[in-house]
C-alpha cells in the first residue's frame, strides 16, 4: 500500500510527507469511525482536517482508512465515501486512502487492486535493507516464497536476517509464530477463525478454508471438488470465506476463478492442523494438480491457464504437495518398519513420487516456465537428494539450462558442472544433452572455447543429431561474414528438414539480423507456424512486430496482437529475461504510444520501473520517465490499476 502511496510523489514533489492511519478493523458504524479516528490521532476529524490545512504549503497528509470490513454498516461507508467531498477548498494537502480486503461498491467508480508483491518487487524491498549481492539467487527466491509477497511477512524475515544467517532463518519451520500471529493478524479475523475451528455448523467451510492452506497458490472449486475429500463444497462456502476476509478470488478467463487464502493467515491456519491432516489433504490434492498419462503426467489445466495469463506466482502448488506426499510416505515406511511390517506398497509409492518430482521439473523447463524450474528445485532438492540422489544431475542440468536462457552465466556453470560430475557414463542422452548446453554457454562466455570445443566433438555425434547441427552452427562462427552467412542459411534449412524446429529458429533468428524487415517478416512468420517453445514464441513474436514497428506499418498490428504482447511482457517480467524485456518494453511502448492507449502505457511504466532499479539502470529509468510524463493523456491516473 506505501509504495502505491509513493506513486503520487512526483506530483506533490515540493511537500513533505505525513502519515495517518485510522484502523478500522473494528469500526463497524459511523460513531465508533468518529471514535476511531480520535483514538489513532488524537483529533476529531474537523480538527484533523483544520491543522493539516494549516500546513498547505508545505506538507501532504495521506489520511489511511486501513482495513475496512465486509461488515460495516451502509451509513458508515456512505460516512467514509463522502469525505473527499467534505474538505474546504483549502484543504487540497489531503489525500483519503481507503483500504479493504473485500470489495466495496461505494468506492468501485475509482478503486486500486494492491495484489502481493512480486519476486522482483521483493527484492526491490530487500535491497533497500540488505545487500543482495551477498545472497544467491536461489536465497531470494526462498525468502520471497517463505514470505508470500505479504509485507509483515517480509519484514519478519528481514528482522531475523539482522541477527542471524538467511540460510538458518529459512530453515526456522517457526519464523511465524503464534506472537506474530497475535501482532499481525486482525482481532476480528481471528475471531472469525475461531468461529470456524468451533461451530460444527461451519465444518465445510472449514474443510474448504485447511486445502487451501496447502494449496496456498489457489485453486478453483471445480478442482476442489474433483477429490471426493472436497466433493460436498459448493459456492456458498466460497462466498463464507470471502465475506469473513480469509480467502480472495481472482478472475482468470470466462470459466476461471481461483480462490486463494489470504497469506497472512495460512501459516496460522496450518499451525491448527494435525501432520496427518497436511498429509491425506496433500495425496489427495497431488492426484488433481498432476495427472497420470500413459506416457507420464501432465499438470493441471489451472497450471496452464494461469501460466498463460501470467497470474502464477514463482512456485506452483505442485512443489508443495510432492513434499508433503513424499514425507507421508516416508512417514509410514518408517513406521511399518518399526512395526516389523512390509513396506511393498510404501515403496511402490515412493517410486511413483520420485518418477513425479523427475516428470515435473522437466515439464516446467519443457514449457519454458525458467523461473518456476529454478523455484522447483531449489524447494525440492533436499528431499530428492535423500530419496533419489542419483537423478540429481538431471536436476542440475534443468538447473543450468534455466539459468543460462535467464543470462545468468555463473550460475549456469555451476550447476553444469555439478552435472557434469554425477552423469555416469552409461547415460548417452544426458551426456549429449550436457555437450549442447556447454556449447550454448560457451557461445555466451567463450566463443574460441566454444569453436574448440565443436572442432572436437562435432564428429562423435550423428549428422542428423541436434549436437552435430548446433557444433556446425558454433563452427560457422570462425568463417568470413559472407561464408558464415551462407553455412547459417545452409544450416537453418538442414534443421528445419530434420525437424529440429527449435534450432532452426534460432538459426533464423541469428540470420534475421542481417535481413531487410520484409524477409524478416516472412521468415518469422515460418517460425511462428513451427515453434513448439514458449520462449521462442515470445522471441519470434516480438521480432515480428519490431520489424512491423519500424517498417511503420502500425496498421498490421492487431489488438489481439496488442493482447499477446501485453502476456508476453508479463511472463518476460515473472520469468526476469532483461535483454528481450527491454526490447519488449520499448515495443509494447512504441505501439501504445502510437494508438494512445494509457492503460498499457501505465502498466509497462510501472513493471519496467521496477527492473531498472533492480539493475540499477538509470538510463532506462529516467528514459521513461521523461516519456512518460511527455505523455499527451490527462486521463491516464484515471486508468492507474497498481499491482504490487
Amino acid at each position: 500500500m506505501y509504495d502505491f502511496i509513493s506513486s503520487f510523489k512526483h506530483d506533490t514533489a515540493l511537500h513533505k510527507f505525513k502519515f495517518l492511519r485510522i484502523d478500522c478493523s473494528e469500526a463497524l458504524t459511523k460513531a465508533q469511525i468518529e471514535s476511531q479516528i480520535k483514538t489513532d490521532t488524537y483529533q476529531t476529524l474537523s480538527q484533523l482536517i483544520l491543522i493539516c490545512c494549516a500546513n498547505a504549503q508545505d506538507e501532504a497528509y495521506f489520511v489511511i482508512f486501513d482495513n475496512i470490513k465486509s461488515s460495516i454498516s451502509a451509513e458508515a461507508l456512505n460516512y467514509l465515501a463522502g469525505l473527499p467531498d467534505s474538505l474546504p477548498e483549502f484543504g487540497k494537502n489531503i489525500f483519503f486512502i481507503f483500504t479493504s480486503r473485500v470489495g466495496i461498491k461505494q468506492f468501485r467508480k475509482f478503486h486500486v487492486e494492491l495484489e502481493a508483491l512480486t519476486l522482483h518487487e521483493t527484492e526491490l524491498i530487500l535491497n533497500d535493507r540488505i545487500d543482495l549481492s551477498e545472497y544467491t539467487q536461489s536465497q531470494v527466491t526462498l525468502i520471497h516464497e517463505r514470505s508470500e509477497g505479504v509485507v509483515d511477512k517480509l519484514e519478519q524475515i528481514m528482522d531475523l536476517i539482522e541477527n542471524s544467517s538467511v540460510d538458518e532463518v529459512l530453515e526456522h519451520d517457526e519464523i511465524f509464530d503464534d506472537e506474530f500471529h497475535i501482532d499481525h493478524i486482525p482481532a476480528t479475523t481471528l475471531s472469525q477463525l475461531d468461529l470456524l475451528f468451533t461451530d460444527s455448523s461451519k465444518r465445510l467451510t472449514l474443510k474448504m478454508l485447511n486445502i487451501l492452506s496447502i494449496l496456498k497458490n489457489g485453486e478453483t472449486l471445480t478442482n476442489l471438488k474433483a477429490d471426493p475429500m472436497g466433493r460436498n463444497l459448493n459456492p456458498k462456502h466460497v462466498q463464507e470465506l470471502v465475506r469473513f476476509e480469509l480467502a480472495t478470488t481472482t478472475q482468470i478467463d470466462a470459466s476461471t476463478k481461483v480462490i486463494k487464502i489470504n497469506p497472512i493467515i495460512k501459516d496460522y491456519v496450518l499451525s491448527k492442523m494435525s501432520k496427518e491432516q497436511v498429509y491425506e489433504i496433500s495425496n489427495a490434492y497431488l492426484n488433481v494438480t498432476v495427472i497420470p498419462m500413459k506416457n507420464g503426467i501432465k499438470l493441471s489445466s489451472l497450471n496452464r491457464k494461469v501460466y498463460q495469463k501470467g497470474y502464477s506466482t514463482e512456485e506452483d502448488n505442485t512443489g508443495t504437495l510432492l513434499l508433503n506426499s513424499i514425507e507421508s510416505c516416508l512417514d509410514n515406511i518408517r513406521i511399518n518398519t518399526e512395526q516389523g511390517e512390509s513396506n511393498e506398497m510404501n515403496e511402490r509409492r515412493l517410486t511413483k513420487l520420485r518418477q513425479y518430482c523427475r516428470a515435473y521439473v522437466y515439464i516446467l523447463r519443457s514449457s519454458s516456465r525458467y523461473a518456476e524450474t529454478i523455484s522447483a528445485v531449489d524447494l525440492l532438492h533436499n528431499t530428492i537428494e535423500k530419496i533419489d540422489p542419483d537423478s540429481l544431475y538431471k536436476y542440475y542440468l534443468n538447473l543450468a539450462s534455466s539459468y543460462r536462457i535467464r543470462s545468468n552465466y555463473s550460475e549456469a556453470k555451476k550447476y553444469l558442472d555439478l552435472c557434469i560430475e554425477r552423469c555416469p557414463e552409461s547415460d548417452k542422452g544426458t551426456l549429449e544433452d550436457i555437450y549442447i548446453e556447454r556449447l550454448h554457454l560457451l557461445e555466451h562466455t567463450d566463443m574460441d572455447a566454444a569453436i574448440a570445443l565443436a572442432k572436437s566433438s562435432k564428429n562423435k555425434h550423428f549428422k542428423k543429431s541436434v549436437a552435430y547441427l548446433v557444433s556446425e552452427v558454433v563452427l560457422a562462427e570462425d568463417k568470413a561474414p559472407d561464408d558464415r552467412f551462407k553455412s547459417l542459411v545452409r544450416l537453418e534449412k538442414k534443421a528445419r528438414r530434420h525437424k529440429h524446429f527449435t534450432l532452426a529458429n534460432n538459426i533464423l533468428f541469428t540470420i534475421n539480423k542481417e535481413r531487410t524487415n520484409v524477409d524478416k517478416i516472412k521468415n518469422l512468420d515460418t517460425a511462428l507456424e513451427s515453434e513448439k517453445s514458449s520462449y521462442n514464441f515470445c522471441r519470434a513474436t516480438i521480432y515480428k512486430n519490431q520489424a512491423l514497428v519500424e517498417s511503420n506499418l502500425f496498421e498490421r498490428i492487431k489488438e489481439k496482437d496488442i493482447q499477446d504482447l501485453s502476456y508476453i511482457y508479463n511472463y518476460l517480467f515473472r520469468q526476469k529475461f532483461d535483454t528481450l524485456f527491454v526490447q519488449c518494453h520499448k515495443l509494447l511502448w512504441d505501439i501504445a504510444s502510437h494508438r494512445q492507449r494509457g492503460d498499457i502505457i501505465t502498466m509497462i511504466y510501472i513493471r519496467g520501473t521496477i527492473v531498472w532499479r533492480l539493475n540499477d539502470d538509470s538510463e532506462n529509468e529516467q528514459k521513461y520517465e521523461k516519456l512518460i510524463q511527455d505523455f499527451d493523456d490527462p486521463s491516464l491516473v484515471n486508468r492507474l490499476v497498481y499491482k504490487a
